[in-house]
């Protein structure tokens, strides 16, 4: 009974705590086209694995404005136990705070690798492909590929912290919400055996487990760290 009771309280602080940090931070802030270094960037994806890396494969993000719109185009090129699979994502965005989808197309191959195209409008998904379904989408909603442009924008200011409601990871068309960014600082790392500072920012929220991003002074994206063990690091002049 005891342990239930402090199981309860504890639960209950901590979801007070996060509350009030959520309440606390500021919303996304909007960003400077004159400014943005998103173009077309390499990354390699490893596994950390009993402290050491095991290469899994490769990404390309690329990122194109045009007109009102910015346009992502995000490759992933994966091998798990022996076999391949890749997802090519396109997403057409707003030029908005939050990089507002309204068009998600992905096509995959390989185990769990999801096909699918989804048209947004008036706060409703309408998703055809392996899904046939409409799912509401809030306003305010940031995709998994759009935060990966949108965290090289934050003001990098230690402590601050940033807020964001809904979160879509457009792969599984599903919505989780209440998001935090915080910047925690500097911090010097080792990108293709060449020292870099940049700025580390930590993302919490949607019951996830807590992802790192690593950004240099100029907004270029680093490095990125998934569920503790899923690397990616950018590959320097490639």
């Amino acid at each position: 009974m005891k342990n239930t009771f402090l199981t309860i309280l504890l639960s209950s602080f901590f979801l007070f705590i996060s509350e009030s940090i959520f309440a606390e931070a500021k919303p996304l802030p909007n960003y400077n086209t004159e400014t943005i270094k998103w173009g077309t960037q390499k990354y390699r994806f490893t596994l950390i694995k009993d402290e050491e890396k095991v290469e899994l494969g490769s990404a390309i993000l690329r990122t194109e404005l045009k007109d009102d719109r910015v346009i992502l185009s995000d490759e992933y090129f994966v091998r798990h136990e022996g076999k391949p699979m890749s997802l090519n994502m396109k997403l057409v965005c707003l030029q908005d705070q939050y990089l507002s989808p309204v068009k998600i197309e992905c096509v995959g191959k390989g185990d769990e690798m999801p096909t699918l195209k989804a048209i947004i409008k008036d706060g409703e998904a309408k998703i055809s492909g392996e899904w046939n379904k409409t799912m509401k989408i809030a306003k305010g909603t940031v995709t998994s590929s759009a935060f990966f442009r949108i965290v090289t924008q934050l003001p990098r200011v230690q402590g601050a912290i940033y807020r964001y409601d809904f979160a879509l990871e457009a792969g599984e068309m599903h919505l989780k919400r209440d998001y935090i960014a915080k910047v925690t600082g500097k911090e010097t790392i080792i990108i293709d055996g060449a020292k870099v500072e940049c700025w580390k920012i930590s993302q919490n929220g949607g019951a996830i487990r807590e992802q790192l991003f690593w950004v240099s002074e100029d907004g270029i994206l680093l490095r990125v760290l998934m569920d503790g063990r899923k690397q990616m690091d950018l590959q320097m002049g490639d």
